[in-house]
């Protein structure tokens, strides 16, 4: 375990708020608005050369403005979280699309130009959108511009010729579904690469656990505990009462496996186990150190308390084992408890510890020995 790495506070919180996820899509959000003033700004110098009207462009610019301020009150106070995508992206096409089309009517001089976002627009949807909505919104591109050419015809803008005009309309046609096809295969990419990520994350995530537990009981192995003990020895550093380490072994457990089988020894050390989950407090850790030996962690504990904690662990093994056709055996276990001296590491209290269960063998077995202070 590594001590907990302080993070920069995030920029600019007034504006994109806190949550990632919001500030993600509100940077998605200012992406679209640089493409919006790109236009307006294209719309404002049109106006200074006289080739568009002042009416046109200012209807354009409020009706754009509004939309921007919108989008960013939905997302900025958290209204779009209700959403599927709380990002808009869907939405923000297809109003990107209808300011396009009210361009393309009211400012026929720039036409060529506009038509040069649309599949710039369209590819914004290979970031969020399903492959399925990116082509469904390129058929919304291409109706959107017949509505606007259909206009342009109707109300003879600018004298338009309805035969240019359906030329125009056939090239977009396929420039804008060919745009709606390579943003639908870049988002099957992207969505491909999370669903990849997901399982390689899955996959690393049960290779760590695989690294670090004892797959017979579920308890940390050896590997595991000497990490914590390392990180016990910088922890104990920092605190007053020092912590507390017990050797456990199982009392004749070779006898169990030779008299009841393999397969009676693994359920003795998996019930052992099991019950430890309800006798330990929530700091403590067992671990299983080798064969029938356990070691047992207790962080900033006297050894008054490390005694009651290995008592409740004995308990455990209160109830005699049965297997079929067999007499009830009552498995015991021996205990070497070392509390970690001044200067002194955790892996040399394991090993006074270690002694401590040596000596409690010796000494009849089924109890506890505290190591010399």
């Amino acid at each position: 375990m590594t001590r907990p790495v302080t993070k920069a506070a995030p920029r600019f919180v007034w504006l994109l708020g806190e949550d990632s996820y919001q500030r993600l899509c509100l940077r998605f959000w200012l992406m679209t608005t640089s493409v919006y003033l790109v236009v307006l700004t294209l719309q404002l110098v049109s106006v200074h050369l006289g080739l568009i009207s002042r009416e046109g462009a200012t209807t354009i610019l409020i009706g754009a403005l509004c939309g921007i301020a919108s989008f960013f009150v939905a997302m900025r106070s958290g209204w779009s979280k209700r959403l599927a995508d709380p990002a808009m992206t869907a939405q923000q096409m297809v109003f990107a699309f209808l300011m396009l089309g009210l361009a393309y009517v009211l400012t026929p001089k720039l036409r060529a130009t506009l038509l040069i976002f649309t599949p710039l627009v369209l590819f914004f949807g290979a970031f969020t959108l399903s492959p399925l909505r990116c082509r469904q919104l390129g058929v919304v591109a291409v109706l959107m511009l017949g509505l606007a050419i259909g206009f342009t015809v109707i109300l003879q803008i600018e004298a338009s010729d309805p035969r240019v005009e359906a030329l125009v309309f056939a090239c977009c046609a396929v420039i804008f579904t060919m745009s709606a096809d390579m943003a639908a295969r870049l988002s099957a990419i992207r969505e491909k690469l999370r669903i990849q990520k997901k399982e390689l994350h899955i996959a690393l995530e049960r290779n760590q656990l695989l690294a670090r537990q004892d797959p017979l009981t579920g308890l940390s192995n050896r590997r595991h505990a000497m990490e914590m003990l390392e990180y016990e020895d910088r922890r104990a550093v920092r605190e007053t009462v020092p912590p507390c380490l017990c050797m456990i072994d199982l009392d004749y457990f070779k006898k169990v496996n030779d008299t009841y089988g393999h397969a009676a020894g693994d359920e003795v050390l998996q019930r052992f186990a099991q019950g430890a989950a309800a006798a330990l407090r929530g700091p403590d850790m067992l671990a299983r150190w080798g064969g029938e030996e356990f070691l047992l962690m207790m962080p900033t504990t006297t050894v008054e308390e490390a005694l009651l904690v290995v008592e409740r662990l004995r308990q455990v093994l209160a109830t005699p084992f049965v297997w079929p056709n067999q007499p009830a055996v009552q498995v015991t276990f021996s205990a070497g408890l070392a509390s970690l001296r001044s200067g002194e590491s955790c892996l040399e209290a394991v090993a006074r510890a270690d002694a401590a269960l040596y000596q409690s063998k010796q000494d009849g077995r089924n109890r506890t020995v505290l190591a010399d202070q």
